[in-house]
């Protein structure tokens, strides 16, 4: 039976040059670009031992044929060094021994780009020269990289297409400042991650919910037509049971005769003393005096509850607002009792 192989093309490059005669294996070298050379080393500096059953599977699979050694294979560093000099001369060899064992470049650029979802993948494309775009995916898995490729304007999959097909491969140090920048966007996106939707969304309702004269609605009205899911996150977020003391007391009152007492007493369970003076300070003294009765009742409620009583007052400020009428004050504004002309 195979082996089967779960090896790059790099690995298995690594291996069967490892094991071939110093003088053919500096041939197959110089038909290696840099990078590819650089790659290779890289791997070979890493590896290990070698079974026999990988390396029969890596001869079979590249069509070669030759006499292998029992047991385990080793290579030895020292003698690939040899080679890469026959191959590429001394001082180049060097240098490229010296940045593989310094770590300067990566054996698989944009590795880490593997990890990160084709949504993620494409925020770090965007905006980005469409030579990079052809580097990058050039070093991405081909059915991934359609994928991405589809999510571009027709006119751009065409232009990346052709500069991945007529890439020249830039230098060393170019491939790893371009990687170094994707590495720190990654870094960014991950903060990003970190922030929760439903904080980032809140924040969202809160600068959506200071604009003045009437352009909360448009903006809302211009998400909703791009993303209806996130305008609906956000109008529920805009306006929350701890935003009722900025109703005007004209329309609270209104509110209060709309709702049963059982659920504002439930509601004003959990309510923060500037809510609850609110709420009694727009009711009457018998009303106020049931609504208190009434809480002490009820005795310990369920969270999930209190909620959807709270919920139930909040939808309540929404009707009156559709209804035309001028519902709740600006955040940080003043009700208008207090206006005179000067």
């Amino acid at each position: 039976m195979k082996t089967k192989l779960n090896l790059s093309g790099i690995q298995k490059a690594a291996i069967a040059l490892s094991i071939l005669d110093p003088d053919v294996a500096s041939e197959i070298l110089k038909t290696f670009d840099e990078n590819q050379i650089v790659a290779v080393s890289a791997e070979i500096t890493r590896m290990e031992n070698v079974d026999n059953e990988i390396v029969d599977a890596v001869l079979d699979e590249l069509r070669q044929e030759m006499k292998l050694c029992g047991g385990l294979v080793e290579h030895d560093k020292n003698a690939f060094r040899k080679i890469l000099e026959k191959a590429i001369g001394t001082d180049k060899s060097d240098d490229i021994i010296a940045n593989v064992e310094q770590g300067v470049m990566l054996p698989t650029p944009f590795s880490n780009l593997k990890d990160v979802s084709d949504d993620e993948y494409m925020r770090l494309l965007i905006g980005e020269h469409p030579q990079t775009i052809a580097l990058i995916l050039s070093y991405t898995e081909p059915e991934r990289a359609s994928r991405l490729l589809s999510r571009f304007p027709l006119e751009a999959q065409s232009d990346i297409i052709m500069r991945i097909a007529t890439l020249e491969l830039p230098p060393i140090s170019l491939i790893t400042k371009v990687n170094e920048v994707v590495m720190a966007k990654i870094k960014t996106e991950g903060r990003r991650r970190k922030t929760p939707a439903k904080k980032r969304h809140k924040f969202a309702s809160e600068i959506i919910g200071g604009l003045e004269g009437g352009v909360d609605k448009d903006v809302i009205e211009q998400i909703s037509r791009r993303n209806p899911e996130l305008a609906e996150e956000i109008k529920k977020l805009m306006f929350t049971f701890d935003d009722m003391i900025y109703v005007l007391d004209e329309a609270f009152r209104k509110i209060l005769t709309e709702v049963d007492i059982n659920v504002i007493a439930l509601a004003l369970k959990t309510a923060n003393a500037e809510v609850e003076t609110k709420f009694f300070k727009n009711m009457s003294k018998r009303i106020g005096e049931t609504v208190r009765e009434e809480r002490e009742l009820l005795g310990p409620r369920l969270l999930s509850e209190v909620q959807s009583a709270q919920l139930q007052i909040v939808e309540a400020v929404k009707r009156l607002e559709a209804k035309g009428e001028n519902v709740v004050q600006k955040k940080g504004g003043s009700s208008g009792k207090d206006d005179k002309l000067v």
